[in-house]
């Protein structure tokens, strides 16, 4: 198993519901220990959502394997780039959240949201970060959720110091990763 293309895969994943709690630490700043208690929870929900998605992904592509496995590094780099090209395309739009009020439910309508490409990097795992077995299965959604959980509590609690910040750089170069490790999956092929 590769742990740095893991790694950089839990970041890539990460990005989304980094820019959605950066632009959450904006909009609800309130004294420290409530800014703890709602980053914590905000980098709970982005954290489990992301580890869920791609098992349910990985368990999507381990039912027709044995058809692409001449192709899988190919099948992998599109959807990588996929991914990719549509958060650069998604980090153009300039637009701060606007949501008026912290709710759960809105949190996990988000946290599911931006965890649709993490379902999607699922079927690719196996492939781009050598993640064949459950264990390894294991380990990586692990990386990635605890990845996430830093980056979104992180990215909470800075949001709430600068309300000037865009959230779209955290796309931009999430999305820069996933291609990445793309064309690194297509070359290793």
């Amino acid at each position: 198993m590769d742990y740095v293309s893991a790694v950089l895969l839990g970041a890539a994943l990460a990005a989304d519901a980094s820019a959605v709690s950066v632009s959450f630490g904006m909009k609800y700043r309130k004294n420290w220990g409530g800014t703890l208690k709602t980053a914590a929870v905000t980098a709970a929900c982005f954290g489990f959502f992301q580890m869920i998605m791609p098992v349910l992904g990985w368990s999507i592509g381990k039912v027709g394997s044995s058809a692409f496995e001449s192709i899988d590094h190919i099948i992998a780099f599109i959807i990588l780039l996929i991914l990719g090209v549509k958060m650069l395309f998604d980090a153009r739009n300039d637009d701060e959240l606007s949501l008026q009020s912290f709710s759960l439910k809105a949190l996990l309508a988000l946290a599911v949201a931006t965890s649709i490409d993490a379902m999607a990097s699922g079927i690719v795992i196996p492939v781009s970060v050598g993640a064949v077995t459950p264990f390894d299965l294991l380990i990586t959604v692990l990386l990635i959720g605890m990845i996430t959980f830093l980056l979104s509590f992180l990215c909470f609690l800075f949001g709430s110091c600068f309300r000037f910040l865009k959230p779209k750089y955290a796309e931009i170069l999430g999305g820069l990763m996933l291609i990445l490790i793309g064309m690194k999956t297509l070359l290793s092929g």
